[in-house]
């Protein structure tokens, strides 16, 4: 799965919001930091812990004990996994096609001059990466 493990089972859309309130707290997270973040949701405490047996049982959390509290610690970044779910989008969304997605995001998106020029200096950044790569000899 791009990156991560093939052991990992997809999220929902409910999990991917736990994940991101896990993501959001200082690791490891108890049951009611995570709450916490999902305070919006207005979910009592027992379908957050639901959700959270959920993920253990997934692969994307370890639980732990400190004292008398479950503890929670993902097991996957949440750059890897906006990385992963960018790519099955991508892959999905667009036959696999980056220029494609590039091209709607830049017309479609609404995004600011600024936006697109910070996106520009990060492809910069990477083709620049890559001709050095290109250039390297490893027996000159």
């Amino acid at each position: 799965m791009y990156g991560l493990s093939d052991a990992l089972r997809p999220l929902s859309a409910a999990e991917e919001q736990v994940m991101l309130a896990v993501w959001a707290c200082r690791p490891p997270a108890s049951r009611r930091d995570i709450s916490e973040k999902l305070a919006e949701t207005g979910w009592k405490a027992a379908t957050v812990l639901n959700f959270l047996y959920r993920l253990e049982a997934k692969g994307w959390v370890k639980s732990g004990k400190d004292q008398n509290r479950n503890t929670y610690t993902p097991t996957v970044t949440r750059r890897a996994y906006g990385v992963w779910s960018m790519r099955q989008r991508l892959d999905t969304l667009f036959d696999g096609s980056l220029a494609e997605a590039v091209r709607a995001l830049v017309s479609e998106s609404g995004f600011g001059q600024s936006e697109l020029e910070q996106a520009m200096a990060v492809l910069a950044e990477k083709h620049a990466e890559a001709e050095e790569y290109d250039l390297y000899d490893p027996y000159g």
